[in-house]
């Protein structure tokens, strides 16, 4: 007998199981802050955000906290926070007691990782509730650095590869040389994330910038500028899920989950060894809109993971709304609000601030408000359908770490 195996993606009647059956039907989020950077300023713990967040998630649902108990409890991990059993430290903080306890998936994607999770846990009729939430003060509260893993002490930092700065620069610089990528093609995307900022009461950075103020910004590690870079902040973010008939009988309208897909595997598809360039996104990307039947003209607005410029850059053409090098489509596609791709409606992380690995939830939460139509000075005309992304641990050619793509909407 002969076995046969495929590693292309797989897709039957279940891949359908989850649309539909499950939808956001509260958000909260704190306001950011660096608060603790300099000596003698008031500052909050990571325990106070997450009760903050959680109370403006109830509160916009029209939940209480007895709700949540035997229910879903959803959270991200801060980076290097040494508390092995943090997801049950959060349940102590909020003081419930989950019925169901969901850590998120590696790095930043766990806030959209959780989407998936909990809205099959919700499908199988485990829970009917979820309360999705992370929250991180790094300049309250210091952890130090820990032991790194042997391969960065051994092989990186002696060659002078001091974190994701230097890692990313390399990522960028290959994507420039193979595809004639230029500062321009980048900034565009700077431009229009910051132009929407400045839209947003929330955003910490909101002062507009040209390209030229894109290109002028200082060199963190050539050719990385630190209008490239994310913004390090305090806060607290989290939303709430719900079967639909329980979201029937809440406060706002349900925002449903249409799709979803995730990839781990360090080493998926027969390209993962011969190509820096591709994330695990291109797959989970086409699991998501496939299980959400929907094609890439029906797409209203893209909220992706935004740890560097370049790392949206890389997402749009994985997603597959262009091809792999075409430099014509980020020249004339116009991604504001007012254009034919929407991307960082609120101003993404690298404006609105990342509280560690629960900024990714920011994206989420920007989606709904979109797709509510709260979106004030920044909405998407008609918005009906939003696609968010989560990304951890750089996951560059093998995909190492995890991509997760979720496809919202005001329906199924």
């Amino acid at each position: 007998m002969k076995l046969h195996f495929s590693l292309e993606p797989h897709y039957n009647d279940q891949t359908m199981s989850i649309r539909g059956k499950a939808a956001i039907v509260g958000i909260g989020e704190t306001p950011t802050d660096r608060l603790g950077s300099k000596p003698g300023e008031p500052r909050k713990s990571s325990a106070q955000y997450l009760a903050w967040a959680m109370r403006l998630a109830l509160e916009d649902a029209g939940l209480t906290l007895k709700d949540l108990n035997g229910q879903g409890l959803g959270v991200t991990i801060p980076t290097a926070y040494p508390q092995p059993f943090w997801p049950e430290e959060v349940a102590e903080i909020l003081g419930i007691t989950p019925g169901l306890l969901l850590a998120g998936s590696t790095g930043g994607a766990g806030a959209v990782s959780l989407v998936g999770g909990m809205a099959a846990a919700i499908n199988s009729g485990l829970i009917d509730i979820a309360l999705c939430i992370g929250a991180a003060a790094p300049f309250s509260e210091h952890f130090g650095g820990g032991i790194q893993p042997g391969d960065m002490r051994d092989f990186e930092i002696p060659f002078g590869t001091m974190g994701p700065n230097s890692k990313i620069a390399m990522v960028m610089r290959r994507h420039m040389h193979q595809y004639g990528t230029t500062l321009d093609h980048l900034g565009k995307i700077a431009v229009a994330g910051r132009y929407h900022a400045s839209l947003n009461p929330s955003a910490y950075l909101k002062k507009p910038i040209t390209i030229q103020d894109y290109k002028d910004s200082r060199l963190v590690a050539d050719p990385v500028r630190l209008l490239d870079c994310v913004l390090p902040a305090n806060g607290g973010k989290a939303y709430i899920m719900a079967s639909p008939e329980r979201a029937k009988n809440l406060r706002k309208a349900p925002i449903f989950v249409r799709g979803f897909g995730e990839r781990s595997n360090p080493s998926y598809g027969p390209r993962a060894a011969s190509d820096a360039l591709i994330m695990g996104v291109a797959d989970a990307g086409r699991v998501a809109m496939e299980m959400a039947g929907i094609k890439h003209g029906d797409v209203s607005f893209l909220e992706l993971y935004d740890d560097y410029i370049i790392v949206v850059y890389l997402q749009i053409e994985d997603l597959g709304f262009c091809a792999k090098g075409d430099l014509g489509f980020f020249e004339r596609t116009d991604f504001t609000i007012n254009g034919q791709l929407p991307i960082q409606t609120g101003g993404g992380m690298i404006n609105c601030g990342q509280p560690s690995t629960a900024g990714g939830t920011i994206h989420v939460i920007e989606a709904v408000r979109q797709l509510r139509g709260e979106g004030d000075q920044r909405q998407v005309a008609g918005a009906k359908i939003g696609l968010v992304t989560g990304l951890g641990v750089l996951p560059y050619g093998k995909n190492l770490g995890c991509c997760a793509v979720a496809v919202l909407g005001t329906d199924v």
